[in-house]
């Protein structure tokens, strides 16, 4: 039900977005699909100093994909899916937790806002979503959740160009979990 709340929301603000025009010179419009991997951030009790917890790796892989549209010159609204595969934390019935590997999907709607610069431009973005937590065995978990970051656009033509992204994502699951993201991609202006 939280799903079908969140889509229509989304959509809700979306399709006013949608009648929007402008200038062929000024692209309204972007499509993204970016790759790369995560580190497990946590302050929980019994994962202090656990390498096993904290580790950045590529094998932890992220993919995502993303559509945005120009609200103002230097502003961008964009909804993201994507997919975060990561030890997940569950809890142990005591006061431990066990690392489970599975995965993390997630959809936001974000805010970019852009800064130009001269090899393009970076810019520094928000945004709320829905978060599903899944591993093998275990029941499914689905909360909000915040995400937030930098991002760099190199062009590479009018229409294409390489996205550089970090992102921290906020999950309110129990237990709480949090995760930095570094990817890269390729990036569609229409």
């Amino acid at each position: 039900m939280k799903r079908a709340v969140l889509a229509a929301a989304v959509v809700l603000i979306a399709l006013p977005l949608a009648a929007q025009t402008a200038p062929l010179s000024n692209q309204m419009s972007q499509f993204g699909i970016l790759f790369g991997g995560s580190k497990r951030m946590n302050d929980l009790p019994g994962t202090q100093g656990r390498s096993d917890v904290k580790d950045f790796s590529f094998s932890n892989s992220v993919k995502e994909i993303y559509i945005g549209t120009r609200l103002e010159p230097d502003t961008m609204f964009k909804i993201k899916a994507g997919q975060i595969d990561v030890p997940v934390l569950v809890s142990d019935g005591g006061t431990g937790f066990n690392k489970v590997k599975g995965k993390i999907d997630h959809v936001d709607a974000i805010v970019d806002y852009r800064f130009s610069e001269s090899f393009g431009s970076t810019g520094v973005f928000a945004g709320l979503g829905m978060y599903r937590a899944t591993a093998p065995g275990l029941a499914d978990d689905t909360n909000a959740g915040l995400s937030f970051g930098i991002n760099a656009d190199l062009p590479l033509s009018t229409r294409y160009g390489i996205i550089v992204e970090g992102t921290y994502h906020y999950l309110h699951l129990e237990p709480r979990q949090r995760f930095l993201t570094a990817t890269a991609g390729l990036r569609i202006s229409f």
